[in-house]
């Protein structure tokens, strides 16, 4: 028995002495994405184990919501999960594996069968580094706090990840600044931005503990 299938029979034991549906999803899931098999490495499983319990009761609803749901079971085995196993595999931040169960919650809760939709949520999540989220969420007033003052250095890490977000067309200008199109730097909030309708979307699906 070589390493890789070691490894894999390991991950789906892991899954399954959580939830045996999410198990069930593990080990089809491994058929569409085979090259994971070839990049895990011990660190790797561990940080995937550990993952998996720290979500355990989140992983345990994904489950329940499984086996009652009316999608396709080729439609999630096939197309949907291999992108959430790659991604709770790849994820270099733990911060962010929450967003991603809750994504895929969100398949099962809203009954997300349009492909193209879901991949491209999956798709911008994984473009967005928690630092990002965060912003994201401080501009959608999820979470609005009283920012401290930032030095040189991290003010121009805001306003780039500012510049990030709405390339990624999540938020937009509120309105026209002063100076704006003479190439001035200027420091948005809450109060200056306004979500896109795919922003207000995207919000809807990585939070759906927080309506």
């Amino acid at each position: 028995m070589d390493n890789n299938t070691f490894s894999e029979k390991q991950m789906i034991l892991a899954v399954k002495e959580i939830d045996p549906v999410f198990g069930d999803m593990v080990e089809l899931g491994l058929n569409y994405v085979p090259y994971i098999g070839k990049l895990l490495m011990h660190v790797k499983l561990n940080r995937f184990e550990r993952r998996l319990k720290e979500n355990e009761e989140q992983i345990e609803r994904i489950g329940r919501l499984a086996s009652s749901s009316v999608l396709s079971s080729e439609y999630i085995s096939e197309r949907i999960f291999p992108i959430v196993l790659s991604d709770l595999i790849e994820e270099h931040e733990d911060a962010k594996i929450n967003l991603i169960l809750t994504g895929y919650e969100n398949v099962f809760i809203n009954e997300k069968n349009e492909e193209s939709l879901v991949i491209h949520y999956f798709d911008t999540l994984r473009n967005l580094r928690y630092a990002d989220i965060r912003r994201f969420f401080y501009l959608s007033q999820l979470s609005v706090e009283d920012l401290p003052e930032l030095n040189e250095e991290m003010l121009g890490i805001t306003r780039s990840i500012d510049k990030k977000l709405m390339n990624l067309n999540l938020i937009k200008e509120g309105g026209i600044r002063i100076g704006q199109f003479e190439g001035m730097e200027y420091d948005n909030t809450y109060k200056t931005v306004d979500l896109t309708l795919f922003g207000r979307n995207f919000l809807d699906w990585i939070t759906i503990k927080l309506r």
